[in-house]
Parts: structure tokens; sequence; C-alpha cells
């Protein structure tokens, strides 16, 4: 199946150096959801966690999300 968005997670924590369990703790976000998102393996996300991302990453939204 092709995906128009990808998500750069993994990229993103490996950046920082930071696990995806210490991203869960700081979020507030499920361990689970932040690793189907790292896996790209979900098919919708709350804003509200992608807001909670960006804060804790001091990201943009576009560093996250990639269009195809």
């Amino acid at each position: 199946m092709f995906q128009m968005v990808k998500l750069n997670l993994s990229k993103l924590l490996a950046d920082r150096g930071m696990t995806q369990s210490e991203l869960a703790h700081i979020t507030g976000i499920r361990p689970s959801t932040i690793c189907d998102i790292y896996n790209n393996n979900c098919t919708f996300i709350k804003l509200d966690n992608i807001d909670k991302i960006c804060s804790a990453l001091e990201c943009d939204i576009s560093e996250i999300m990639c269009i195809k």
C-alpha cells in the first residue's frame, strides 16, 4: 500500500538521543501509541498528541510529517 504521509518520529528521536519510553513519559502519551507513530503503523493521530510531541521535541509539525 502506498503511503502519502510519512512520519519521521524515529529520526527525530534518534537525532535527540531520546527513547520512545522517554517521549511517552514526557508527553503522557501511551507507549503503545508512541510505538505506532514511531513505526508508521497508525491510521490517525490525535492533534493533541502531535502538539505534545512537537512541544517535547521542540520541533515543528513539518519535521514529524512528510508528504510524499
